[in-house]
């Protein structure tokens, strides 16, 4: 197997759809997909003078084109893997592993460690050994990290949200039946992605060398609108390459287990030839693609997966794919370990398994996790310098211009914080029969007063303004002079979490940011749009945040909500 390593340095936003986010909105993955710089590399190709290939020629003839299959469609024969972010170590991250949890309400950070510990190695009746007291388990949800010995340095990718408006063709601009907004969440420019490709023949390895010599090249949707611009970057190409630092040998050295962990999206097909994303079609995959004559069983306690939807795009026929459910990327899985041939498990690594392997799905490491390291200390990736050209083009933006970008900006802000109170909402369950419609009503009129209040201070200079506990102040101030009878059923009153009302309102009031930065940092539309733990987004190289004002809305709103649906549920019963 020969390694052709590369660094893909971002000049403007890059848009790798996935099929997530609001529907009139176009969110992309956290790095370059395989199949988007294998189909650059083949508009390449075909373009190429010496290859004499016309726009009528059936490239998928094998028989009168055989190095065009060799070379982008035998995933036995070349590889195309996805390119991954550079961390500050200049090593290529990977997906984080499923099966480490982290403590509810632990942030992570540049300076402090945080505790994590790896679910897959502790037995389930064990974990009171494992485990603190008092903890509470709470999966790490981030995309990269990587890893040195006891140590994981998570790496996350910066956003960019363009605000853009649909026009039309012909006349050149929005119409009234064609000209809606809508938004574009972008990989950002000026970060750096390291690309593998692996192929066999060193024939094929010159070819795709010769491809990439080229520096400048387009990836994704929207190249025509400002997005695409990647600078190539080849760093080397080693015969011995494997995605891990240590080699397969020594990883299974005196391990009792073989943990799978998937490094990509995994695309299978069951027995009734049917998409599946079941974690059994993947050990009855494993086990035959080892040769096995018994099938590979699974530990206790071994499974630690999610799967997604994945689809493309294919230029050619200027068609999406067809969307097929998928094993996701960092599922783990232990299995008993048996007599493996090690030459088998080091192509099963080489090769990949299930489908579209090509495009650099079916990426798997044997035993990368240590099994009998069961906590690792995890620190945030320090972040790179910002870009002088993102600070001048800050500075040739106009007093009129910024205020027009902030003002996106806040609009994008409370578009997902509406959407984060609708969860929720709907999430939280109030024992309602123990509190009366009159003390919710009472409830929700002072903080609907509140505020009004609030809105009232924005207009004010920021110096004049009262503070948030002087505006919360009067809801306080209720829940702290109710009558006996009144206080009694705010008391009996919990949430479905067990919590008491009266104190759930208390502590959201106290800090307004804290259940927004929560929500906002686990939910998978949002998640990316993070900085130093907090909701951050950049437009137009301006950044926003959440100001206390803004929180301090958002948590009236949630209170206000909350009680309007108990009233309506009390209602309908």
């Amino acid at each position: 197997m020969k390694a052709i390593t590369f660094l893909l340095h971002t000049q403007q936003p890059i848009l790798a759809t996935s099929l997530q986010g609001d529907p009139n909105s176009n969110v992309s993955y956290d790095y370059i997909l395989g199949s988007m710089i294998r189909g650059a590399l083949i508009r390449r190709y075909l373009k190429s003078p010496q290859n004499n290939i016309r726009e009528t020629d059936d490239i998928l003839d094998s028989e009168r084109f055989p190095q065009i299959k060799r070379l982008f469609f035998d995933a036995s024969k070349t590889r195309y893997l996805n390119a991954y972010p550079v961390a500050n170590n200049k090593q290529r991250a990977l997906p984080i592993p499923l099966s480490l949890y982290k403590n509810k309400g632990d942030e992570l950070s540049e300076e402090d460690s945080t505790d994590v510990y790896d679910f897959s190695k502790i037995p389930v009746d064990e974990k009171e050994e494992y485990l603190p007291d008092d903890f509470s388990a709470k999966l790490l949800n981030e995309s990269f990290c990587n890893l040195d010995d006891e140590e994981i340095i998570v790496h996350r990718v910066k956003r960019r949200i363009n605000i853009h408006n649909q026009r039309d063709r012909k006349r050149g601009k929005g119409t009234d039946s064609n000209g809606a907004v809508f938004s574009y969440d972008a990989i950002d420019a000026g970060q750096t992605f390291q690309g593998v490709i692996l192929c066999d023949s060193q024939e094929d390895k010159l070819i795709i060398e010769y491809l990439l010599k080229s520096q400048d090249i387009w990836l994704g949707g929207s190249q025509s609108a400002g997005y695409g611009h990647t600078k190539i970057e080849l760093i080397s190409n080693d015969s011995n390459w494997s995605e891990v630092a240590i080699n397969l040998d020594a990883r299974l050295q005196n391990k009792k287990n073989i943990t799978i962990t998937l490094l990509s999206d995994t695309i299978l097909i069951d027995n009734h030839g049917q998409y599946s994303a079941l974690p059994d079609i993947l050990r009855q995959r494993i086990s035959q693609a080892l040769k096995l004559d018994t099938e590979l069983e699974f530990q206790e306690n071994a499974i630690y997966t999610s799967s997604i939807i994945v689809g493309g795009f294919n230029h050619k026929w200027g068609l999406p794919l067809p969307q097929t459910p998928a094993l996701a990327a960092g599922s783990v899985f232990v299995l008993k370990k048996t007599g493996i041939d090690l030459k088998q498990l080091q192509k099963l690594e080489e090769q990949g398994i299930g489908e579209r392997r090509v495009e650099g799905f079916g990426r798997i490491v044997v035993n990368w996790l240590d099994e009998d390291v069961t906590k690792y200390q995890v620190n945030l990736s320090t972040p790179e310098t910002e870009n002088q050209q993102d600070k001048n083009k800050l500075e040739l933006l106009s007093a009129h211009s910024l205020k027009i970008v902030e003002n996106i900006a806040t609009r994008i802000i409370k578009k997902n914080l509406d959407i984060l109170i609708t969860k929720r909402v709907s999430s939280i369950e109030i024992k309602k029969e123990n509190i009366s419609n009159s003390q919710l009503s009472r409830l929700m009129i002072i903080t609907r007063q509140a505020l009004s209040q609030l809105e009232l201070e924005r207009t004010k200079p920021e110096s004049q303004r009262k503070t948030i506990l002087e505006l919360s102040e009067s809801i306080s101030s209720l829940l702290k002079n109710l009558s006996s009878n009144a206080r009694s059923q705010f008391e009996r009153t919990r949430l479905n979490t067990g919590e008491r009302l009266d104190e759930q309102i208390h502590e959201w009031l106290k800090s307004p940011k804290g259940w927004i930065e929560r929500d906002w940092s686990s939910d998978p539309q949002t998640k990316n749009m993070v900085e130093n733990n907090k909701p951050y987004i950049k437009i137009a190289n301006v950044p926003k945040s959440i100001d206390d004002y803004l929180a301090l809305e958002y948590t009236f709103r949630l209170i206000i909500t909350i009680t309007k649906k108990t009233i309506k549920d009390k209602n309908n019963d």
